[in-house]
């Protein structure tokens, strides 16, 4: 990933040593210690690798949460890193394999209390988090691929209130509607890592699942049940244009 050139200054003529200003994009690696090498050669290289394993207790406590809340359905197990695509940003694609990206994880690291309120910018890097690893999560608890991603996208929205990917509205419109989930999306906003409201989500995180399972056992009904709710939002909108 090409970022542009940067010139190496010094830092103080008398101090031997020099800087190099990074590209806004790599801000968030603010304070991460850095391995540094030089590939000498006829063209020398200068690369930088940071340390990110500091992060890795982000994901692994996010997946606890996760494993909390989804406890009354069946144990999902432990975090394994095997099952993602790691790196510093997240991959819009990376085949059938969820992405973590070390940048979310970050955020998270630095400014997510919890007991805090969360801005909206820290609650898209959690979202995207539990997104992936409510996916995994779902194919250890039976669904099929499709199905799976599906549903840690729906989780993802319903803990944090946000709506990233381009997911199912249907899917998404029947999980805010269950009698068994809270009124509004994003029950975590106030705080994100806290036990308790994981805890008082199983119920919610139940029923969320009961469906995608039910959809999954009959591949037919998903199609039927969206028609007439995606032929209402057609008309909804055509009515709206023609009065326009």
């Amino acid at each position: 990933m090409h970022f542009g050139k940067r010139n190496i200054r010094s830092a103080g003529r008398s101090s031997g040593s020099v800087e190099v200003t990074l590209p806004v994009e790599l801000a968030v690696l603010e304070g991460i210690a850095c391995r540094l090498y030089l590939h000498d050669g006829l063209a020398p290289e200068i690369v930088l690798q940071p340390d990110l394993l500091v992060i890795m207790p982000v994901f692994e406590r996010l997946w606890d949460l996760l494993r909390l809340g989804l406890k009354e359905i069946d144990e999902i197990g432990d975090f394994a890193e095997a099952d993602y695509g790691f790196g510093l940003f997240r991959a819009s694609k990376l085949g059938t394999m969820p992405s973590l990206a070390y940048a979310d994880a970050l955020l998270i690291h630095r400014r997510l209390g919890t007991t805090v309120e969360a801005t909206p910018h820290l609650l898209e890097a959690f979202a995207r988090i539990i997104e992936s690893i409510a996916a995994v999560a779902g194919g250890r608890l039976g669904l099929s691929n499709e199905r799976a991603a599906l549903f840690g996208n729906q989780v993802a929205h319903l803990v944090s209130g946000e709506m990233i990917g381009a997911r199912d509205a249907f899917a998404r419109s029947l999980a805010s509607q269950s009698s068994s989930a809270p009124r509004d999306a994003g029950w975590c906003r106030s705080a994100p890592l806290s036990a308790d409201n994981w805890r008082r989500a199983q119920s919610a995180l139940m029923h969320v699942y009961d469906q995608f399972r039910s959809w999954d056992n009959d591949p037919t009904a998903f199609t039927k049940e969206r028609e007439p709710s995606y032929r209402a939002r057609y008309f909804e909108a055509h009515l709206c244009t023609t009065q326009a």
